[in-house]
């Protein structure tokens, strides 16, 4: 575990919550941008190379959201041109349709590192005692699809090396392997819910108060970095408030006055945004000079 995945899993977890809270509460496009770019970042350093791949399939997403807002929303007073009986394509529209889009791709991002942070363990470990059934469900649902994916990749490989693959022959042939390579991941689903079920009972599932094995300790680093993260969100918080993080785009854009509290809660926003990329920066570093002096 490096970055934020090495700190207590509430410290993880309460990040990733205000993070997403933030990124809603602030529309200002120079933070949104800014606020994406962070989140990329650190989407980058959970995920490693393979996150490149979302964030490309995330660039034509947000040209879709940002065009399709305009056609849909006729608001604002300046008029770049008119289409389909008339409708005015506004550059109010356009730019909220750009906030929307940043908007949308950052909390994707954010929870997207979420989960790869806060593991289904971690997050049994942090709510197990509180709700033990709910917690039992949302770990197995957080599994369920990845689950299922390596499932249907085992199936459609061993049906294609007998020349029964989903790619393979006429239409019809295909769509008849594809039904049947859909019947026998629905019948695997089948017999491991009976075989968990089984599992579960004889573990003696639910038939005592439910204790766990804490791996966890809360240790100096988690406090020092807990602290310097609750004062930063208080900053945020406290200038979001105040309205110094909005953008008004209708009828026309009207930003804010840049004041000092705009100033402080921009700061406190991006530092905030930024402390997961930091701290991984910084253990990466710190590696390169322990090495060095190998």
């Amino acid at each position: 575990m490096k970055g934020i995945a090495a700190f207590h899993p509430a410290v993880a977890l309460g990040f990733f919550a205000a993070a997403v809270v933030l990124t809603v509460l602030t529309n200002r496009p120079v933070l949104q941008g800014a606020g994406l770019a962070l989140a990329a970042a650190c989407y980058l350093c959970v995920r490693g190379r393979a996150g490149w791949k979302v964030l490309a399939g995330l660039v034509p997403a947000l040209a879709v959201v940002a065009l399709a807002n305009p056609l849909l929303n006729t608001q604002g007073n300046t008029v770049l041109f008119t289409w389909a009986f008339g409708r005015p394509f506004t550059a109010e529209a356009l730019a909220f349709g750009a906030s929307t889009a940043m908007m949308f791709a950052s909390v994707l991002l954010w929870f997207l590192g979420c989960n790869r942070v806060v593991t289904s363990d971690r997050f049994a470990y942090l709510f197990g005692r509180f709700a033990s059934a709910a917690v039992l469900v949302f770990a197995m649902v957080l599994r369920l699809v990845p689950a299922y994916q390596r499932k249907a990749r085992d199936i459609a490989s061993a049906r294609a090396c007998v020349g029964l693959g989903a790619s393979q022959g006429t239409l019809e042939e295909r769509t008849r392997a594809a039904g049947t390579l859909l019947s026998a991941l629905v019948g695997c689903a089948l017999e491991e819910s009976i075989v968990t079920a089984d599992s579960m009972r004889s573990r003696g599932f639910g038939t005592c108060r439910r204790t766990s094995y804490a791996r966890y300790r809360m240790g100096a680093r988690d406090v020092a970095l807990l602290a310097v993260l609750a004062l930063l969100l208080a900053g945020a918080f406290a200038a979001a408030a105040q309205g110094a993080l909005a953008m008004e785009y209708f009828p026309g854009l009207a930003l804010p006055a840049c004041t000092p509290l705009a100033v402080v809660g921009g700061a406190c926003f991006l530092a905030f945004l930024a402390a997961p990329t930091v701290v991984n920066a910084w253990e990466a570093a710190s590696w390169r000079i322990s090495l060095s002096r190998i």
